[in-house]
């Protein structure tokens, strides 16, 4: 179990590595940790939105532990009770979330070279950029 400061420490340490790849030039991993961003982000959130120092918490129920064990963002971002947040009231930030939370941990079973430098920026940028970037939107209230 991490706490929820560790969860938002990672988000940002795996922030700076995906960085740190892209100007080394390997998209492909770069790519990938950024979904890790993303979901380490909202784990955080969760936290918050629910008031509990770790997670998953310690539970004795096994379908909600299960529940929170997830790597779907979409799942996440409904656990963080971000719906509101991330709608069509703000079509910059849902499009930055409709690129973003296509991520799956099953890429790491993608061929070298899946992401060039654009695609790969492309992620850098929906996740980082102010004001209407995924990370900024989840790190508002986490």
């Amino acid at each position: 179990m991490a706490t929820r400061e560790q969860l938002k420490a990672l988000a940002q340490l795996r922030l700076r590595e995906a960085e740190t790849l892209f100007k080394a030039e390997l998209y492909d991993g770069c790519a990938y940790l950024c979904g890790y961003v993303v979901e380490l982000a909202l784990k955080a959130r969760i936290c918050a939105t629910l008031g509990i120092n770790e997670y998953p918490p310690d539970m004795k129920a096994n379908n909600l532990r299960t529940a929170l064990r997830t790597h779907e963002l979409d799942d996440l971002k409904l656990l963080a009770g971000m719906g509101r947040e991330i709608s069509a009231s703000n079509r910059a930030l849902l499009t930055n979330w409709s690129i973003a939370s296509q991520w799956r941990p099953e890429r790491r079973y993608e061929p070298p070279g899946t992401y060039d430098r654009n695609a790969a920026q492309e992620i850098l940028d929906v996740i980082r950029k102010e004001p209407d970037g995924v990370l900024p939107c989840i790190s508002s209230h986490w």
